[in-house]
């Protein structure tokens, strides 16, 4: 909980200022509680600083918290940092399409290959 509420305190006296030089916008956050396949929970809080600025999620998975950075994808949302569990060699990707998010670990430090750690993770279940 300490990374979450580090995070959530970043966004209420940190605001970021707008790219003309106007007021500053705060920033904004919201917790999502996944069920996963084979009844696995994990919840992710997005978080966004101010209008068009950077995205982040962090992962509470385990009784452990993650930071991951907004990254690019050709479609959905995608997250991913350079650290993950203990015992694996990559870092960490979760990626949210269509109401759908996958938690994987990279191959390695090949970003190009991911084993998934949990996957069919949906809100609501």
């Amino acid at each position: 909980m300490r990374l979450v509420a580090a995070a959530l305190l970043v966004l209420a006296i940190a605001p970021v200022a707008e790219a003309g030089g106007g007021p500053s916008t705060p920033g904004s956050s919201r917790t999502f509680h996944y069920t996963c396949g084979g009844g696995q929970k994990i919840s992710a809080t997005y978080a966004t600083f101010g209008p068009g600025g950077p995205t982040f999620v962090v992962l509470n998975w385990g009784g452990r918290e993650y930071g991951l950075a907004e990254a690019l994808s050709a479609s959905g949302a995608r997250y991913a940092s350079r650290a993950g569990p203990e015992g694996a060699r990559g870092g960490l990707e979760w990626w949210e399409h269509q109401g759908e998010a996958t938690l994987s670990t990279f191959v390695g430090i090949n970003t190009g290959r991911t084993r998934a750690l949990l996957t069919g993770c949906r809100t609501g279940r």
